[in-house]
């Protein structure tokens, strides 16, 4: 799908990743509207404030969008959040109030996010060879795929991200309905910003080449790549420069 003249919606668009989503997709010609619950949007994208883990919030915003714009084509899932905490220790079980607030936003949030968007995309008229109605990426994570020590919650929900791909991919293909996703690893966005220095160089050692973390940019060149093939379906692309990240990392803060 050629972003131009097309309407795209960006969750969690105000900063890191998906404010370079946000960008690329005005660069090539979208209009652009980011939900995210603070912040505003790169100049000449939309804001309009959500929860993804209020249903009745994304319900709105979805609405909202379709209001100002008629339809929806293109949908950046992308807002989620992290967070640290083994499963149990001698000194109790693990913060299960966290595991809850993470799954909520980084997996029902999403899911919500999809289900109005993808709905609203059903009713598009088909556009360009193909006929596609409608085009979904999702911000997945290596951790997908290697989950380490103490991250439970955030591999949950990121690990159940990438499956579900797959599903919605045959879920919504009979609309002409794609559904792919990224999955970036140590990424420089203000997530990892408060990190310190020795664990960056740890969490950094098992790239192969760059050993560097990884730019928005770059997150959104692949973005836009996705968006624009439409015989790439169902797929999660690694953006991690080779990294398998060991069962646990070690770092000095002293």
């Amino acid at each position: 799908m050629d972003p131009q003249g097309k309407v795209a919606v960006v969750s969690g668009g105000n900063s890191g990743l998906g404010e370079g989503g946000v960008k690329r997709l005005l660069a090539d010609g979208a209009t652009v509207v980011s939900l995210d619950v603070a912040g505003a949007a790169p100049e000449g994208a939309e804001t309009i404030g959500c929860d993804v883990s209020d249903e009745n919030s994304v319900k709105s915003a979805v609405d909202e969008v379709l209001d100002r714009h008629g339809r929806i084509d293109i949908l950046l899932n992308n807002a989620g959040i992290g967070g640290i905490s083994a499963i149990a220790s001698e000194e109790g079980p693990g913060d299960m109030d966290l595991f809850r607030r993470i799954v909520g936003v980084n997996l029902i949030g999403a899911t919500q996010v999809v289900a109005h968007v993808a709905h609203a995309m059903t009713k598009n008229a088909p556009s360009g060879p193909d006929g596609e109605r409608g085009v979904i990426v999702n911000s997945c994570s290596i951790a997908s795929f290697e989950g380490q020590e103490g991250m439970s919650a955030y591999t949950a929900s990121k690990s159940a991200l990438h499956a579900l791909t797959l599903v919605w991919a045959r879920d919504l293909g009979k609309y002409g309905i794609r559904v792919n996703g990224v999955a970036p690893g140590l990424m420089d966005t203000p997530m990892v910003a408060g990190l310190p220095e020795p664990m960056i160089e740890v969490l950094l050692q098992d790239n192969e080449f760059p050993r560097r973390a990884g730019r928005a940019d770059e997150y959104a060149d692949v973005v836009d790549f996705l968006i624009r093939t439409p015989l790439i379906n169902a797929e999660v692309i690694r953006l991690d420069g080779g990294a398998r990240p060991p069962a646990r990392a070690k770092w000095a803060t002293g």
